[in-house]
């Protein structure tokens, strides 16, 4: 009777020393405050030697909290729960009146039987609808008597435990987020706080919250593709400085435990508005692993920190917008300047590259190359760009797009801008760039730029179009049928450097339209001479590039160029200078057919106005008879200039001074003896004797007269259209000349 009564009493003093325990434990805030109390409380109620509180996370067992000495004990901890007894998480068990089955199995209870406790026992820690939260263990070196019936009250005990564990977890999460919060509310945003301000609070927010080493940010760069780490990190750790994105749309390569818990490291997306803008990552925490709550409170930071970072870093790209925009309005007036020391685009373009830091080319409205800028390492791409420009070159022409993007070798980025003075084409812009760079700041600038180089472009034009009207003054006085002012002719072909008194000859052109139905007739006559001034000016750029001696002009309304002898003496130079013009109009307007007319020489200045009538009157024959051909020289015509303007009196006159004159002024016009030789070897239908017969002479006179005559005149006098163009002549100049 006496041992039931103090079996009792002993029931009663345990329940209620695990009841005061359980009702204090609840008042703690934070797991490990509730863990060191149940612990301490234990120890000092019942004088263990060895006290220890496994945590079950992620199925993993873990050691929470201890006191006293075990250490081959804690030395199988984490372990796998699947490798522990199942009854330790279940129920109660005893080291006296427990006889368990495969025990040596158990890493646990092994552990405890080599630590030799004489007397042990476990309580599970277990929640109301029977989830374990794991177990504890109370060891004593010597035997202690258990009371029978006591495993029911640690049971109920064990139970309490798990709710005080539940709560002040629950307690512990809520103070990270209130402290997560204060933490928000201490650092907003406000436009002044700096992204490294903000990802120094954050890391180190994140670190501490979930008792981790190392904590840092990556911030994704759109431009780069790239993961950059955003300095400073928390720990003291130096994680890679970039990660590269490339052609990757998954983080789980670089970061495998991406919104996962149970680990070691644990890595929580930045989002806004569903689009990534980085990563919070931490690493190695200080006791076991990442849990569910530490992923919650991640989560929690990263929600709210996320809009911060944005936020910042779209304010820092305002400002910085701000500083670009006014360092490039001073950088405009500067260019601007350029314009008035500068005659080209040298100035401008070294300008324009430095401003904008990146290679520049400048070119025409040909598209030929007029000045540059290569940064040093964009250098070896000069042949590239220019290969690039050539191969675009109609697709460019024929856009006529403000802006053209254009790649090569997957690498090379060119934009092209044109330079435009209302709808016409002054040249353009060319910025190696990637495309992604252009942002509004730049564009702004750009524009700026655009509109300095068309006011240099315009500028150019009308010191030309000066010259050209100073040129057109010279050539006005010079084709004249009677030369007013030698002197001033001469001295302007030396500020041309150009010798007149060497042989040239002139070539007329002429563009018309050849529509074969009207329906591809829908311009109008202003529209075709803008198209054929177009065309021209293509043929003068291109034509003075590869003849450097040859002058183009305008006169009357004819295209003319003046070539010297020295060039167009060469074998078939007409020939391929046709050709070349004909392919270069064919490329710019397929209904556009081109014609030249070409003189004969003229070897002083008294004969470029009798030339220009020569390829007016060639020209005019070629077009209407000879159209097939192309181009055709005066010498070929003959006859066919009297015929075809028998009506002109200029024609006659012209005709007598291309056959006749050569033989009337031989001799300073006071022997006609060769003049009278031709006429009447001509009316005898050359024949030698009759011929001479008629002049009196010997048939070796005749025969060195006729060599002499040949000789002057240049003609083969026994072709029979030379003949035929020889007698017209004659009779012409019995007609029409008085001393006949």
């Amino acid at each position: 009777m006496m041992d039931v009564q103090k079996n009792k009493h002993i029931m009663d003093k345990i329940d209620g020393h695990l009841r005061k325990t359980a009702r204090r434990m609840v008042q703690f805030d934070t797991l490990d405050e509730t863990l060191h109390y149940l612990i301490d409380s234990f120890h000092q109620q019942y004088a263990c030697d060895y006290m220890s509180i496994i945590y079950l996370e992620n199925d993993m067992l873990r050691l929470k909290a201890n006191k006293g000495d075990a250490a081959r004990f804690e030395a199988d901890f984490p372990l796998n729960a699947k490798r522990c007894h199942p009854r330790l998480l279940l129920e109660p068990i005893s080291s006296l009146f427990d006889v368990l089955d495969n025990k040596e199995q158990c890493p646990i209870l092994t552990g405890l039987e080599e630590e030799r406790f004489q007397t042990w026992f476990t309580i599970p820690i277990r929640l109301e609808e029977d989830s374990s939260l794991g177990f504890c263990v109370i060891g004593f070196r010597s035997f202690v008597p258990l009371v029978i019936g006591a495993e029911k009250l640690f049971e109920e005990y064990g139970k309490d435990i798990a709710t005080s564990l539940q709560l002040a977890q629950q307690r512990e999460n809520e103070n990270k987020k209130i402290e997560g919060l204060a933490w928000l509310k201490e650092n907003n945003y406000l436009g002044g706080s700096s992204i490294e301000q903000i990802v120094e609070n954050i890391v180190e927010r994140a670190g501490k919250g979930t008792n981790a080493k190392e904590a840092f940010v990556y911030l994704y760069d759109e431009h780069t593709n790239n993961l950059l780490l955003q300095p400073p990190s928390y720990g003291g750790t130096k994680p890679p400085r970039k990660i590269d994105m490339l052609d990757v749309y998954d983080l789980k390569p670089f970061f495998p435990y991406l919104e996962k818990s149970g680990a070691s490291e644990m890595t929580i997306p930045l989002m806004v508005n569903l689009k990534l803008i980085g990563v919070l990552h931490v690493n190695e925490k200080l006791q076991g692993y990442f849990t569910n709550e530490d992923l919650e409170l991640l989560q929690f930071l990263a929600s709210h920190v996320s809009t911060l970072i944005e936020n910042a870093r779209l304010y820092m790209s305002e400002v910085d917008r701000q500083n670009r925009l006014q360092t490039y309005m001073q950088h405009q007036q500067e260019l601007v300047k350029q314009t008035i020391d500068d005659e080209g685009f040298a100035g401008i373009s070294n300008f324009l590259s430095d401003m904008i830091n990146c290679s520049v080319v400048m070119l025409d409205r040909f598209l030929h190359l007029t000045s540059h800028k290569f940064k040093e390492h964009d250098e070896m791409r000069m042949e590239d760009v220019l290969d690039l420009i050539g191969r675009e070159k109609k697709a460019i022409l024929k856009a006529g797009q403000v802006e053209q993007w254009f790649t090569a070798d997957g690498h090379l980025e060119l934009g092209l801008w044109r330079v435009a003075s209302g709808s016409d084409t002054l040249g353009y812009l060319g910025l190696l760039i990637p495309k992604s760079h252009m942002d509004i700041v730049l564009r702004m600038s750009l524009n700026h730029a655009l509109n300095v180089c068309a006011v240099q472009f315009i500028k150019q034009k009308l010191v030309l179009d000066v010259r050209e009207q100073v040129r057109d003054s010279f050539f006005n006085q010079l084709f004249v049928e009677k030369i007013q002012d030698r002197k001033k002719i001469l001295e302007y072909t030396n500020l041309l450097n150009w010798n007149i008194n060497e042989p040239h000859c002139i070539g007329l052109f002429s563009f018309e339209f050849d529509f074969k139905s009207n329906e591809e007739h829908n311009t109008n006559l202003l529209e075709e001479d803008a198209k054929k001034t177009w065309v021209w000016e293509r043929i003068r750029d291109y034509m003075t590039r590869m003849y450097p001696g040859i002058i183009f002009t305008r006169k009357d309304g004819y295209y003319m160029v003046i070539v010297p002898k020295e060039i167009f003496a060469a074998n078939e130079f007409w020939k391929r200078f046709y050709e070349r013009v004909k392919k270069m109009v064919s490329s710019e307007e397929q209904h556009l057919s081109i014609h030249i007319g070409i003189s004969q020489e003229a070897n002083q200045i008294e004969d470029y106005y009798l030339c220009y009538k020569q390829a007016q009157k060639t020209l005019v024959i070629l077009y209407s008879r000879f159209a097939e051909k192309g181009y055709m020289r005066f010498d070929e015509l003959g006859s066919y200039t009297v015929l075809y303007h028998l009506g002109d009196p200029m024609v006659v006159p012209l005709f007598l001074k291309t056959y006749l004159n050569p033989l009337l002024e031989y001799g300073n016009g006071k022997n006609r003896d060769l003049f009278d030789t031709l006429r009447v070897y001509l009316q005898t239908n050359g024949n030698i004797k009759d011929a001479a017969n008629l002049l009196f002479i010997h048939r070796s006179s005749l025969k060195y007269r006729l060599e002499r005559i040949r000789e002057i005149v240049g003609i083969n006098i026994d072709h029979a259209e030379q003949r035929f163009n020889l007698m017209l002549a004659y009779k012409l100049y019995d007609l029409f000349n008085e001393e006949s």
